[in-house]
C-alpha cells in the first residue's frame, strides 16, 4: 500500500477547485436551461471520480513511485496498526481512505431517486465497487492492494451517502423531489 504524502494530497486540490467551479458553473447553466440541480450533480459526481482517481492512481503513474506489490487479504490487518501504533501515518491512511469517498457517497445518494434505504445501499455498493476497481488497478501497477482500503473507503461511502439520505429525510419529501427535480 501507498500511503498518500502532504505533497502528493495538495496535488489534487488543483481538481477539487476546478471540480468546484464546475460545479457552480454546470448549476448555473442548468438552472437558465431548467436543469440546475441534476447537471449540477453529475458534476460532482465527475469531480468527486477525478479527485479519488488522482489520488489512487493519477500520482503512482506521475511520481513513479515504485511500490512493493502484493496482495493483503487480512480483512482489518492495516486498521489494527493503525490503531494500536497510534502513528501518524497510518492514521493518516485510515482516515484518508474514510473522506476520499465520502463525498462520493454524499452525491451518489443525491443522485438516487428512491427512499432512504435505497440511496444508502446504492452508494454504498458503488463506493465498494469503485474502491475494488481500485485496488486491482493499483495491484497491476505494482502497489499493494490492500482489503482494508476497500472497508475503509466503502466506510466513507455509506457515512456520506447515510448523511445526505438523513438530511433528505429529515427535509421531507418536498426536498427529495427538489433534489431530482431537474
Amino acid at each position: 500500500m501507498h500511503t498518500l504524502r502532504y505533497e502528493e494530497a495538495t496535488m489534487a486540490l488543483p481538481i477539487a477547485l476546478i471540480g468546484g467551479v464546475l460545479v457552480l458553473v454546470a448549476w448555473g447553466l442548468g438552472a437558465i436551461f431548467g436543469h440546475g440541480r441534476r447537471t449540477a450533480l453529475w458534476a460532482a459526481l465527475l469531480t468527486c471520480l477525478a479527485v479519488i482517481g488522482w489520488i489512487t492512481i493519477g500520482l503512482t503513474l506521475v511520481t513513479h513511485y515504485p511500490g512493493t506489490g502484493g496482495v493483503n487479504l487480512d480483512p482489518g490487518q492495516e486498521i489494527r496498526r493503525a490503531l494500536d501504533t497510534g502513528a501518524r501515518e497510518p492514521w493518516l491512511n485510515l482516515v484518508g481512505n474514510i473522506v476520499l469517498f465520502l463525498p462520493f457517497g454524499t452525491v451518489v445518494a443525491l443522485m438516487t431517486r428512491r427512499g432512504l434505504a435505497m440511496r444508502v445501499v446504492t452508494a454504498t455498493f458503488l463506493g465498494a465497487a469503485l474502491s475494488a476497481a481500485i485496488e486491482s488497478t493499483q495491484y497491476l501497477l505494482g502497489r499493494v492492494a490492500d482489503v482494508d482500503d476497500i472497508i475503509l473507503n466503502t466506510s466513507g461511502a455509506f457515512l456520506g451517502a447515510l448523511a445526505a439520505a438523513v438530511v433528505l429525510a429529515l427535509g421531507g419529501s418536498d426536498a427529495g423531489r427538489r433534489a431530482h427535480a431537474d
